[in-house]
């Protein structure tokens, strides 16, 4: 790394890419956007042309093959992860992965294997943790101020609506003839596509298992629903889980829906309660790029007698800077460059690591595991096997 500069490569220039990395790599004065790679040669020319980057890549492992890269972003759909990390990896290049790091666990043990014989830096890119208001509930919680946490649950969707309805598949197929995908726009490979390794849940069970994991410490068992609610679809669209956890009481609900009409960009409600208080939290769409608000209601005897729990807002600055992709990739670039991350506010030791993108996975592995068995799975896993979809009675 010459002049303190890391010298990155992008692998995907889709959705995730344009709002999670290259805007922050982009705008920092430490980091230098060397290469992109796409197989789509339209994207990847018009993101080439926004960051003015010249080498450009339909094949990502030329991009990961560069001699000039020190660093990759790895923005590829699920089922590329694993072998695009064991050959950064074996090229001495950090890495920084999308959720899910993978679609196997097995897969993820030899990326393990290869991080770890090359000593190059693994980051997950579960950029949640990075919320000033999510680490703000995991500093508070270390701090007691909610007493015991006795239950924490997490409701949200988004509405995709089946694209197989006759005259919503003529109007995608329409448009697409002009060159617009919405399909591919807004992500529904995820729901359509069989080498994803599972739909919804697969996409976004990894975001708040990890947060659960990070407030509350290890999972013990996981007890799960998975539905296929439109049929068209390879994959999940619905789901309900329940979590227990190794060295507290809590119980943790998650639901989570590609269903629930209303705005495509959904709903994303949470609560957390303890004994001494609750927060509430309603988080903006993450990629409107919007602070977020929480509610704080905290017990007294005053508030207890008339009813009036006290409420806190707490609003966070419209720093772009300073929000939740923002301060992942700035944590990535200053490990990277082996620095401290005290000019992000967030301790070294919460930076997401690819044992914790290993224990996301395991989470959605178990949550398909124990909706096919009807029944708790105790963690580790023990065996998996899919659901089959096309054999199943829904």
């Amino acid at each position: 790394m010459s002049n303190n500069i890391l010298k990155v490569g992008v692998i995907g220039c889709g959705i995730i890419a344009k709002i999670g990395h290259l805007p922050w790599y982009n705008h920092s004065k430490e980091a230098n956007i060397v290469a992109l790679a796409d197989p789509d040669e339209k994207k990847l020319k018009k993101a080439g042309k926004l960051y003015n980057v010249e080498k450009l890549y339909t094949d990502p492992n030329d991009l990961i093959d560069d001699p000039e890269i020190d660093a990759v972003s790895i923005c590829s759909p699920h089922w590329a992860h694993a072998q695009q990390t064991v050959r950064a990896a074996d090229n001495g290049k950090h890495i920084i992965c999308e959720k899910p790091i993978g679609t196997d666990l097995n897969q993820i043990d030899e990326m393990i294997k290869a991080v770890e014989k090359n000593q190059v830096i693994f980051q997950t890119a579960t950029q949640k943790r990075f919320s000033p208001g999510f680490q703000m509930i995991k500093e508070d919680l270390l701090e007691g101020k909610l007493g015991d946490v006795f239950h924490a649950s997490i409701y949200w969707y988004h509405f995709i609506p089946d694209l197989d309805i006759p005259w919503i598949r003529k109007s995608l197929d329409f448009l697409k003839k002009l060159g617009i995908d919405i399909e591919k726009n807004m992500g529904a490979w995820r729901l359509t596509d069989e080498r994803a390794g599972g739909g919804d849940l697969m996409d976004h069970v990894p975001h708040y298992y990890d947060l659960f994991r990070f407030w509350f410490g290890d999972v013990a068992t996981v007890s799960a629903q998975v539905r296929r609610v439109y049929k068209s679809r390879a994959h999940e669209d619905h789901g309900a889980m329940l979590f227990s956890f190794k060295n507290c009481e809590t119980i943790a609900v998650f639901e989570r829906s590609q269903n629930i009409t209303g705005r495509v960009k959904g709903e994303e409600l949470g609560r957390i309660h303890g004994t001494k208080g609750s927060y509430y939290f309603d988080v903006p769409h993450e990629y409107n790029l919007e602070p977020m608000e929480i509610k704080k209601f905290m017990f007294s005897l005053k508030n207890y007698i008339v009813n009036r729990k006290k409420k806190i807002k707490i609003k966070y600055p419209k720093d772009k800077w300073n929000l939740s992709y923002a301060r992942e990739i700035r944590s990535f670039i200053n490990q990277c460059l082996g620095k401290s991350n005290e000019d992000v506010g967030f301790p070294e030791e919460w930076i997401p690591t690819i044992y914790d993108g290993r224990a996301a996975l395991e989470g959605v592995l178990a949550t398909y595991e124990s909706s096919r068995t009807n029944q708790t799975i105790h963690l580790p896993l023990k065996s998996y096997s899919p659901i089959n979809w096309k054999n199943t009675v829904e």
